[in-house]
């Protein structure tokens, strides 16, 4: 089993998801190979791998960076596979489950309607569509972090502004944006976030399996506790939407609405995934075991 890390080497006591993630991997018998914390260039790619020597038999593995843009996925995928070393998820596999314009067409009976647009000529179409207020996001990410008016268009102006900022930003758009139905969730403030939380959490799966789950926000409270049944419900979403999926390690993020039911938030790839509050001990172990 090999584990990719970007993580800074040697590895410092204390840091982030990557440095987390990579020392409970080592543990559970990972061998690294190491990327350079930034990625950015295809002959950083050449001469990060040119040293790792070809295996006698194929060897799964698991990479845990920062976001790479395509090209980079499909070069260090392919430098890999010369080496008898494969990555759980191929480039298309990976593409599929982490922009959200591939992933749609396979979830949208579990998600809130969506239309993809690339131009904000475009907009008024889809708002008519989904209504308002709107969601909106890039094929990648959404700017939730510069808070709740950033992503929620109340007005068709307010739709403008908000895409023609996602597609001046290729990291969260790849050039293109998606229009949501604003979802009913469950909502929470905290005055520490500038956007309102929800009962949301997040999901890893290796071939459509459960591996660990966590809430979502980093301001838990009394509402992030799952009851049994909940947990219940939760998983099987899950499990049923990462079996739309031919990819093998998925990343769900799911909500709960007002009255109580589940939707699927966003999809993604756990390579790239914050942990949010997953068990990194549990998730490293569980998929030691499984791949094995």
């Amino acid at each position: 089993m090999i584990l990719v890390s970007q993580a800074p080497s040697p590895l410092p006591d204390d840091g982030d998801d990557i440095i987390a993630s990579t020392r409970h991997a080592l543990a559970h018998g990972f061998t690294l190979i190491s990327l350079p914390p930034a990625l950015m260039a295809l002959d950083e790619v050449h001469a990060s791998l040119a040293e790792v020597p070809i295996h006698p038999t194929l060897e799964p593995a698991i990479w845990i960076g920062t976001i790479p843009d395509e090209s980079i996925y499909r070069a260090v995928h392919d430098q890999l596979r010369a080496r008898n070393i494969q990555l759980l998820n191929t480039p298309d596999e990976h593409l599929d489950v982490f922009e959200f314009d591939r992933a749609y067409p396979r979830i949208a009976d579990l998600t809130a309607p969506s239309v993809v647009i690339e131009d904000p000529d475009q907009l008024a179409e889809a708002v008519q569509q989904v209504g308002l207020p709107a969601f909106i996001k890039g094929a990648l990410l959404s700017r939730k972090h510069s808070g709740w008016r950033a992503c929620v268009a109340d007005t068709l102006d307010d739709a403008r502004v908000i895409a023609h900022k996602l597609l001046r930003q290729r990291y969260l758009s790849r050039g293109r944006v998606i229009v949501r139905a604003l979802l009913p969730l469950r909502r929470f403030t905290v005055p520490a976030s500038e956007f309102p939380v929800g009962r949301e959490y997040r999901v890893f799966l290796l071939r459509g399996e459960p591996l660990a789950h966590g809430y979502y926000w980093p301001y838990p409270g009394d509402w992030a506790a799952l009851t049994p049944a909940e947990e219940h419900d939760l998983l099987t979403l899950a499990r049923a939407a990462a079996a739309r999926f031919t990819t093998p390690l998925v990343s769900l993020d799911i909500g709960q609405l007002e009255d109580l039911s589940w939707k699927v938030i966003e999809t993604g790839d756990p390579q790239f995934s914050g942990l949010s509050f997953i068990d990194p001990r549990l998730l490293w172990r569980r998929l030691a075991e499984r791949l094995a």
